[in-house]
């Protein structure tokens, strides 16, 4: 129930969306399995704006802007915008992950008027524990700059 060595600073828990495992427990996991489920947590949680309030109602603040973008126009402007939604989120809540790129493609599905936006996020896991890593570990420390 641990992950490596290697990885053991990026944390161990539930993975979302929630799914059972073959015990019929909750299933969970370390390393890059929880990092790209946390990526996915932020993403698809609604985060607090000027004209919303967050979906969770005990940390408002948490999650992206990406509902903002809903049910507008698929162009390059809407693309650009959904690109700094995710970099800003990701930059805030996630840590353990950098951003290396944003892929969005739009598709027809069937019908003409049925278009479908695919998002690709492509990151690199940091190497070491970083300061704002939520990751609670025995016996290791980090040292913070202080000025």
């Amino acid at each position: 129930m641990t992950t490596s060595g290697n990885d053991a600073f990026l944390g161990y828990g539930l993975l979302r969306p929630f799914v059972r495992d073959k015990k019929s427990d909750w299933a969970s996991a370390g390393g890059v399995r929880l990092v790209r489920a946390a990526l996915g947590q932020i993403l698809g949680t609604r985060a607090d704006s000027d004209f919303s309030q967050g979906e969770l109602p005990w940390r408002t603040e948490f999650g992206s802007l990406l509902h903002l973008i809903r049910h507008r126009n698929n162009d390059e402007t809407t693309r650009e915008l959904a690109r700094v939604h995710i970099a800003n989120a990701l930059a805030r809540w996630e840590p353990r992950a950098r951003l290396t790129g944003v892929k969005i493609v739009s598709e027809s599905a069937g019908d003409q008027r049925d278009v479908v936006t695919a998002i690709r996020v492509y990151f690199d896991l940091v190497k070491h524990n970083v300061p704002g890593n939520a990751v609670m570990l025995q016996g290791l420390e980090v040292e913070v700059p202080l000025g």
